[in-house]
């Protein structure tokens, strides 16, 4: 009886680490990864963001980076800025050690409060999109063995992220552009997401996004040729430690706009 109970208990084991995403398809993998990612409380990422955008001059890619904590829709971000958000809502820390809203803020502050985005929006948009969702290649992230899930946004999505990444940029007031909407060609423009999903219980581990906004130069009304063809923005954001270590200092300043987690 003993052997046999043990036998059981192994059987058991080695089900619980089954692979469950075998015998789904890659959109049914995202509507089991979102009731999955809803029952967490929270993580650690890591993150990195790419972007010619972010640089003075708006040629040369330059590369930001945080460690931060996720709290259901509120990140708190240190790193090359210290920045906190709810949502979309953001406020950066400046140079005078006061936060603000990014768009109030000037130099490499405002590129980097601008262009940083809460990975819980990242999220969002991957389970939104998972209709599109096709299967990529396998990787181990950390103590996760994953399949990568790729997939993207529609048009109307893709402007409204052109928007918000680029909305509020400071050195774009030089064209007379309030955003790069009005100059993003729209059908060559795109928005891919990546997912690293555990195969045995759905986990997100890492999201990748790259938004590449292909610029119609007809539409933009002074100097075109000092313009980029295109400008592109990588998002990677690597998840950890749930459900754990989660306190968050949050500054008074910030709790007050904010709320806190």
């Amino acid at each position: 009886m003993r052997v046999f109970a043990l036998c059981l208990a192994l059987v058991a084991g080695f089900q619980g680490d089954e692979d469950k995403i075998a015998k789904l398809k890659a959109p049914q993998v995202l509507a089991k990864a979102q009731p999955a990612w809803a029952k967490r409380k929270g993580c650690h990422f890591k993150a990195e963001i790419v972007s010619a955008l972010l640089s003075k001059e708006g040629f040369a890619p330059e590369t930001i980076g945080f460690e931060g904590t996720l709290i259901r829709d509120f990140a708190a971000f240190h790193g090359s800025a210290d920045l906190f958000a709810r949502g979309r809502e953001k406020l950066i820390k400046g140079k005078d050690g006061l936060f603000a809203e990014p768009v109030k803020t000037d130099g490499q502050t405002n590129r980097t409060g601008v262009i940083t985005r809460n990975p819980s929006l990242l999220l969002a948009d991957l389970f939104r999109f998972s209709g599109s969702a096709v299967y990529g290649g396998d990787e181990k992230i950390g103590e996760f063995d994953c399949r990568i899930i790729e997939t993207a946004a529609d048009e109307r999505s893709l402007l409204d992220q052109v928007k918000e990444v680029t909305g509020g940029l400071k050195r774009l007031e030089a064209f007379f552009i309030k955003d790069l909407t009005a100059v993003t060609d729209r059908k060559k423009s795109t928005s891919v997401y990546q997912a690293w999903i555990s195969r045995t219980d759905f986990t997100v581990a890492r999201i990748d996004w790259t938004l590449t906004i292909v610029v119609n130069k007809k539409n933009i009304p002074f100097e075109p040729d000092k313009v980029p063809d295109q400008h592109e923005l990588k998002y990677s954001y690597t998840f950890s430690k749930f459900d754990t270590e989660l306190q968050i200092d949050v500054p008074p300043a910030v709790k007050s706009v904010l709320g806190a987690p």
